[in-house]
């Protein structure tokens, strides 16, 4: 493989060796070959084939859906040309064109945060993407292809392939210019930290970063760093300079925290106090995880991020002493979830399927509503989050609302157990299992539709979650035999 540097950085030009005789050639690209500039991992392969003068572009999704691009030509000959969009490269708002066809044979690498689009030189030209991210349609964006701010010369470029008039879509005829960008990309990358990585949602928080290309992660738990030392904290903080702070860590027994409201206290306020003072010295993006807790759960309907907040535990004051303190940084995530369940960690999932091993019937709290909220869909929301200016409180959950007990019927009916759920009152439940239980909310319905209006799109239903969720616990189950 020959590496060919561009007038852009970090683009190159891939010139695969070709092995042929009179039947034809073989060539081939590795991936050690493609990690060597940058391209971590193919996530889809797609084709299009355009007519003579089509011209497509100039595209790019917004974080944390950018793309870098592996691109060819396997029939015909396309002109292919990219923008550098971003902020802090030497080469912002220069362009390269380049020609790709399947007689040379040439692969152009377009890295993140660039904008790119191709003109198609001969009638039936095949082009073929590889790229290392998902496609996000909602976030899709493009410059305009005649943008004179870029000043590429398509008079002189349709003159000299015989081309009257491109041929665009609609969506093509009206994009923004290069300075009306609103999406900020850096060559730099960013750094995140994550605490409480050993939970739930912290794990998949960092599997999600790193699905998206991210490496560059501080992910944390309390025998790295203790957050209610502020002194390590900010140490620690100070240290690695975080553009992001998922802050996951909490204490999460809620019965417990009636018993020890001082742990509690000092984990979920201290600790949240610690971090945010830090966030606020190094400049970083903060997105705090709170709860349905703060809520009494007497109000019918659902509850909006502008109800007051009225907790009946210690767990939901405490987590809500957290928020105040959040709220100090001007660029915070308060993200209010419920029902949480994950791979790694324990959740209600998993009780309810141990326990359905030894037991026929099972007594389940049938008057708690809410929404049952699996982290991998919420990671991922989150990260998304993250990278965006659309700083507030968030209600996130997975879609739809149920019963503890409607939860657990489904859990059963998913893994095809026999276990019978009995639906019990709050009260009945106390008095079988523990009276000196925390008071929990009724009412945990959270409106999403703020989520919504800022363009994030809503969890999926939380039965799909849970079916989802069920197949990869019993892929761990079975590895875990091997």
């Amino acid at each position: 493989m020959e590496f060919i540097k561009t007038e852009l950085e970090d683009c190159y030009i891939l010139k695969p060796k070709r092995f042929g005789d009179e039947r034809g050639y073989f060539e081939s690209v590795t991936k050690s070959d493609l990690e060597k500039i940058g391209f971590k991992d193919i996530y889809q392969v797609s084709n299009s084939i355009g007519s003579k003068g089509v011209l497509r572009g100039l595209h790019f999704q917004k974080e944390p859906y950018s793309q870098a691009k592996l691109v060819r030509c396997h029939k015909g000959r396309v002109l292919d040309v990219v923008v550098d969009i971003r902020k802090d490269s030497n080469t912002y708002g220069k362009y390269i064109a380049v020609e790709l066809s399947s007689e040379n044979g040439n692969i152009l690498y377009v890295p993140r945060g660039f904008a790119h689009g191709y003109l198609a030189l001969e009638k039936d030209s095949l082009f073929e993407y590889y790229v290392d991210n998902e496609y996000a349609p909602r976030l899709e964006d493009g410059i305009a292809w005649d943008d004179a701010e870029i000043s590429i010369p398509w008079d002189e470029i349709f003159k000299k392939y015989g081309i009257e008039n491109p041929i665009l879509s609609d969506k093509d005829k009206v994009r923004h210019s290069l300075s009306e960008t609103k999406e900020e990309y850096l060559r730099k990358p960013k750094r995140f930290l994550i605490t409480g990585v050993k939970g739930q949602l912290g794990y998949d928080i960092e599997k999600e970063l790193r699905r998206r290309g991210e490496d560059i992660i501080l992910a944390i738990d309390k025998e790295d760093m203790d957050i209610t030392d502020a002194k390590q904290v900010n140490e620690v903080i100070n240290y690695f300079k975080p553009d992001v702070i998922f802050h996951c860590a909490a204490y999460t027994a809620v019965d417990k925290a009636e018993m020890n409201e001082d742990d509690a206290r000092k984990v979920n306020y201290v600790g949240t106090r610690n971090i945010t003072e830090a966030s606020i010295n190094v400049g970083a993006k903060l997105v705090y995880m709170s709860t349905d807790y703060i809520f009494d759960g007497t109000k019918e309907g659902l509850y909006t991020e502008y109800d007051i907040p009225n907790p009946k535990s210690v767990y939901g004051e405490t987590k809500l002493m957290g928020e105040v303190e959040v709220r100090k940084n001007p660029k915070y995530f308060i993200t209010r979830i419920s029902w949480v369940f994950g791979i790694n960690g324990n959740n209600f999932i998993k009780t309810m399927l141990r326990l359905s091993d030894t037991h026929d019937t099972l007594n389940v709290v049938d008057d708690q509503k809410g929404s049952p909220t699996y982290t991998v869909d919420l990671a991922k929301l989150l990260v998304e989050m993250a990278y965006t200016d659309k700083y507030g409180t968030y209600n996130v959950t997975n879609d739809g609302y149920c019963s503890w007990a409607e939860f657990a019927k489904y859990i059963m009916e998913v893994n095809e157990k026999n276990t019978i759920i009995n639906p019990i009152s709050t009260e009945e439940y106390k008095q079988i299992s523990n009276p000196n239980q925390a008071e929990r909310p009724k009412n945990s319905k959270l409106d999403k539709t703020k989520l919504v209006e800022n363009g994030f799109s809503m969890l999926p239903d939380w039965h799909d979650a849970v079916e989802r969720y069920s197949k990869e616990l019993s892929k761990v189950k079975v590895l875990k035999k091997q």
